[in-house]
């Protein structure tokens, strides 16, 4: 349930750094990966609940039916297909800029800025728009179709390309700077992978400072937790675990879709417990209690330092290698590209494509710290919040039943894609385990 560290650490010191507008799009608001940590959650006012039975719209949900069964095995498959087509359909777009010189058109357009901040600016907006527009039947069809077919999508139309449009203009703001910068190092220094590398982490920082306060209340309304008794509950939980002087806020993510979150998230002065209404209509105290105790762990034991410290030496890997074969590919194909350094701001769709590619090749490994991150989390909730094996199982078979997420994935796929543990191996365990008196503090 919680984003991986990882995850949101290569999103924001390389994704969003340098592919702001490919990956923004991929999933309507998903800034950090992990579709079940960002993609918005909650039920419809008509949801009936009765001794675990959850029905929405007149529909039982959970426990799971053999219809809803059928649902998650379709809706599984076609999100395994779908990291495929993504894949490809990036780099087939990304192919289009380069091989019919509509990115150096971009350029010489953008040159008309003067100032090198604002030609980078301009020519990000301009081929931002292009690539949306292209992308745009794929989008719609995947996060607007798809999501409404399965039940999950609770916006119009309108609403829902609005906040699309409105991900695209952040992504483009925000990704200037850093597209800006590494251009900046690449004229500079020979070694602009290492510069870049260093120079993401304060910015990463920033952006997960920044993120809870000015960009996710512009998508939902993020209010104190109106049920008191649970509140205090979760606030005590947090002082237990060490996390102090965090708030507990509830967020209107049923505006946008119907599946299950909750998250902690910030630094510093901006650390907040965040719950789904979703979560609060559908599970009972002591379940959230062991999700929020799951979530709090992944902030004591520093995952996303952690994982702040695993993406700079990814992305320093990574740009490295780029760097050895890069400027080969730009000699071989410079007649058709229209340019011929990697310092041209029209190479843009060349390195994210070189660092699309090895990013995909690199998941099992940021994938795979993530997973034992996530188990070290089911330890830490089942800890702290010393509810039953049977309590955080439950909890686990209605985020399956509710997100129809596949609860035993092939193992390949777990191996390659999956940021957390699958969920058959996670009830498995907590019925097992046996919670530890440990000093928290």
């Amino acid at each position: 349930m919680h984003s991986s560290t990882i995850r949101i650490a290569i999103l924001l010191s390389l994704v969003l750094l340098l592919s702001p507008i490919v990956f923004a799009q991929q999933d309507s608001l998903e800034t950090t990966q992990a579709a079940d940590t960002i993609a918005p959650a909650a039920v419809d006012s008509a949801v009936a609940q009765n001794d675990s039975v959850i029905v929405i719209n007149g529909q039982q949900v959970y426990p799971l039916t053999a219809e809803r069964e059928a649902k998650l095995i379709a809706y599984a498959r076609l999100g395994n297909i779908w990291r495929f087509v993504s894949f490809f359909l990036s780099l087939g777009i990304l192919a289009i800029f380069l091989f019919t010189g509509l990115s150096a058109k971009i350029r010489d357009w953008a040159a008309v800025a003067k100032k090198k901040y604002f030609i980078v600016l301009l020519y990000l907006a301009i081929f931002g728009v292009i690539y949306y527009l292209i992308d745009l039947p794929f989008d719609i069809y995947r996060n607007f179709i798809v999501e409404s077919k399965y039940g999950f999508m609770n916006q119009t139309f309108w609403g829902w390309w609005g906040e699309d449009v409105l991900s695209l203009a952040i992504s483009i703001l925000i990704g200037s700077i850093p597209v800006y910068f590494i251009y900046k190092v690449i004229e500079k220094y020979k070694r602009w992978w290492l510069w870049f590398s260093i120079g993401a982490i304060p910015f990463a920082v920033l952006m997960i400072v920044l993120v809870p306060i000015f960009i996710s209340p512009l998508y939902n309304d993020f209010v104190p937790l109106e049920n008191q008794e649970l509140k205090n509950e979760l606030l005590t939980l947090a002082d237990q675990a060490g996390i102090e002087g965090s708030d507990v806020f509830q967020v209107n993510a049923s505006k946008q879709s119907s599946k299950i979150n909750a998250y902690v998230t910030g630094l510093f002065n901006t650390k907040r417990i965040v719950i789904y209404d979703t979560m609060i209509d559908n599970f009972t105290d002591n379940e959230i209690r062991f999700v929020m105790g799951h979530e709090m762990g992944h902030y004591v034991m520093n995952h996303m330092w952690i994982g702040l410290s695993v993406a700079v030496i990814l992305i320093a890997l990574m740009l490295w290698l780029t760097n050895l074969f890069i400027h080969r590919i730009i000699k071989r194909f410079a007649g058709r590209f229209r340019f011929d350094r990697l310092s041209d701001i029209a190479s843009l769709p060349l390195l994210m494509a070189v660092l699309t590619i090895l990013s995909f090749v690199s998941d099992p490994i940021s994938n795979g710290l993530s997973r034992y991150e996530e188990h070290q989390s089911d330890i830490f909730g089942m800890d702290v919040s010393k509810v039953s094996g049977d309590t955080a199982a439950r909890a686990f078979d209605k985020l399956a039943a509710l997100n129809l997420s596949d609860p035993d994935p092939n193992p390949i796929i777990e191996f390659w894609f999956y940021s957390h543990p699958a969920l058959k191996k996670r009830m498995a365990f907590v019925r097992s385990y046996h919670p530890q008196e440990r000093n928290l503090k």
